[in-house]
């Protein structure tokens, strides 16, 4: 068994947990910091919702505990395992601290996936871009 393949970024936003909660949780800003299917008409993501890009990945919201912890289940239907044979998660997790809050960012493992290199990296840009994009609109409320 290979070594769990995980990305960790974190930032400090000089912003209340509210603000990046609401940054992490309203479609109209996650379309602003991470891809997001037109048809998607949430307004808010909650516990159960379900990001799909048909035939390609499917995000599902695995948690949800205002304003502490978001996190999504990844499902990827051309991934010749079964989705019990891996679990990759993205999960935001916010710590309050004085006049700021900072964000935790997790996203593997993807140790068990063909590839699990490149989607290793690319989480790693993924991350450090989001973070940023997170913390300017959180900044910006």
């Amino acid at each position: 068994m290979s070594a769990p393949s995980i990305v960790s970024h974190s930032i400090i936003i000089h912003a209340p947990a509210d603000k990046v909660w609401e940054v992490l949780s309203k479609t109209k800003y996650i379309r602003q910091w991470d891809e997001v299917p037109e048809d998607f008409e949430e307004e808010t993501v909650a516990l159960g919702s379900v990001i799909e890009w048909i035939g390609y990945s499917k995000m599902t919201v695995t948690v949800f505990e205002p304003p502490h912890l978001l996190k999504f289940g990844l499902y990827l239907p051309k991934v010749a395992l079964a989705p019990e044979a891996y679990d990759v998660s993205y999960a935001y997790e916010l710590k309050a601290g004085q006049g700021e809050t900072i964000l935790l960012i997790t996203i593997g493992d993807f140790s068990p996936l063909p590839k699990a290199e490149e989607y290793h990296q690319a989480s790693v840009e993924f991350a450090e871009t989001s973070a940023r994009k997170i913390k300017e609109l959180s900044e910006s409320l």
